[in-house]
């Protein structure tokens, strides 16, 4: 019987740790449980060299207004000829912290090469915003250099549906043609070096 509690006490610490190293989930008060079984079919790891041969970031995300700390509004596509990251992220997700500083380190070495880091916050998990008083000081002690902004629970829906997952962190790349080029699920190091890797290769067409 003591071995039998040690062997679940062992699963149940695993469980956790794995847990925390890929993503973390959204509440099912975001109306996003099953999104994955409707989503589009974005072929975002293609082979192909063309990049006429990646889809277009849908229209409705592309279109979609987006709304920085400071209230000032903007689309995604008003940044077309930019190679764009948008990362999906909330206060609350261990792994979304423990990606920034790839992502600092991202923008920080493409500066005024055309690559922006959009950071997209979804709010506090349950469907309701995270207030700038907890986001402001947030960004500061973790010393985030590119944009911040908010998503609203329907672009996040959207955004769900076209990466066929309903949990953060999740990053979108995005080339200077509006052109979706990969979407990176989740957290860990093997994310990260794919994220690198693929922003290098964009960045260098």
């Amino acid at each position: 019987m003591k071995k039998i509690l040690e062997n679940l006490a062992l699963f149940a610490i695993l469980t956790i740790v794995f847990s925390a190293l890929t993503g973390c989930s959204e509440s099912s008060n975001t109306n996003v449980t099953n999104v994955a079984s409707t989503a589009a079919n974005a072929n975002t790891k293609a082979a192909a060299n063309k990049s006429t041969e990646y889809p277009p970031l849908p229209a409705s995300l592309a279109q979609a207004d987006f709304e920085l700390l400071d209230g000032t509004k903007f689309k995604l596509a008003d940044h077309k000829g930019k190679v764009l990251l948008v990362n999906i992220w909330g206060t609350w997700c261990g792994p979304c912290r423990a990606e920034m500083p790839h992502l600092v380190e991202m923008q920080d070495k493409f500066k005024g090469q055309g690559f922006e880091v959009i950071g997209l916050n979804i709010g506090d998990g349950s469907g309701g915003e995270e207030p700038n008083e907890l986001i402001e000081p947030f960004v500061e002690k973790m010393k985030l250099n590119y944009t911040i902004a908010r998503s609203r629970n329907d672009s996040t829906v959207k955004f769900f549906q076209v990466t066929r997952m309903d949990g953060v962190p999740q990053t979108l790349l995005i080339d200077r043609e509006g052109r979706l080029r990969n979407i990176f699920h989740g957290g860990g190091n093997k994310v990260i070096d794919s994220m690198h890797q693929y922003v290098d290769k964009t960045m260098a067409e």
